[in-house]
């Protein structure tokens, strides 16, 4: 049922092994997806390049090479609101149908417990994705962050995400790259004061980054803030998540006291 569902989305049968492989085995090179299936190196190719055209792959580099990742199965929801369009009737129906069966392909996304799930996203649209998802932790979020760079980049999002993360009482602490902008932005007392519990400075001279990463409820998330271009990776193990956290709490308390801008409330010990 799942690959007619893919077929009346428009993909054909090799397109469909192709992403349910892929959505299966994580992130992976074009020679390991044939490998896997095998089928000669080319035919993935031409089947992963009109997936990727389709939206239902990323695709980032790694050292000059180029490693594929379908996308989150409830982004296919959607993509067809997208086709839409052009037959309301029909794909509302596909549309209907895929929510059916979300939990399953959710639970392929899944069935590899030793491997790390990654999702890959572009993109402002990406970024809100990346930013709204920390909105589900239970736990504190620890970040690490660009103020100048995000701003520049994605300001009027991260106001709203900020809006609604005040709502859900989520707390979050993080180290701020040192400017004047980002000093006049966080000393005003106006920037998250419900849940901003604290953050330290760092010296952007001598440790610059342009990423934003969060730390939070068994994941890790990234986003790049380089000139237009903006890519957002979650990455979802446990394992991963807790050298992260290690490492986070690590620097924190290794930074003085003196690099902090603002104090818990009394009895607050995070997590």
């Amino acid at each position: 049922m799942i690959q007619d569902l893919l077929k009346n989305l428009g993909l054909d049968d090799l397109e469909t092994k192709v992403f349910l492989q892929l959505l299966e085995n994580s992130i992976n090179r074009v020679s390991t997806v044939a490998y896997q299936l095998k089928l000669p190196r080319t035919t993935v190719q031409s089947a992963l390049l009109r997936l990727e055209d389709q939206a239902l792959v990323t695709k980032v580099f790694e050292k000059n090479t180029a490693l594929y990742s379908a996308i989150d199965p409830e982004e296919i929801l959607a993509i067809i609101d997208v086709k839409k369009h052009k037959s309301d009737k029909q794909f509302e129906e596909l549309k209907q149908d895929f929510k059916k069966f979300i939990p399953e392909l959710m639970g392929r996304m899944s069935s590899d417990k030793h491997m790390p799930s990654v999702r890959f996203y572009k993109g402002e649209s990406g970024a809100r994705k990346v930013l709204f998802d920390t909105l589900t932790s239970k736990t504190e979020i620890k970040g690490y962050i660009n103020v100048d760079a995000m701003d520049e980049r994605v300001l009027g999002i991260n106001k709203e995400y900020v809006k609604k993360r005040e709502k859900s009482n989520i707390k979050k602490r993080a180290f701020i790259l040192d400017s004047s902008y980002a000093r006049k932005d966080r000393e005003s007392g106006k920037y998250s004061p419900k849940s901003y519990i604290a953050w330290k400075w760092i010296n952007k001279d001598l440790y610059p980054f342009s990423v934003e990463m969060n730390i939070y409820d068994g994941k890790i998330s990234y986003l790049t803030y380089v000139e237009n271009d903006i890519i957002g990776v979650i990455i979802e193990n446990d394992h991963i998540y807790q050298m992260h956290k290690s490492t986070w709490n690590l620097l924190w308390d290794l930074i003085p006291e003196e690099s902090r801008s603002r104090f818990y409330p009394k009895g607050y010990k995070g997590n």
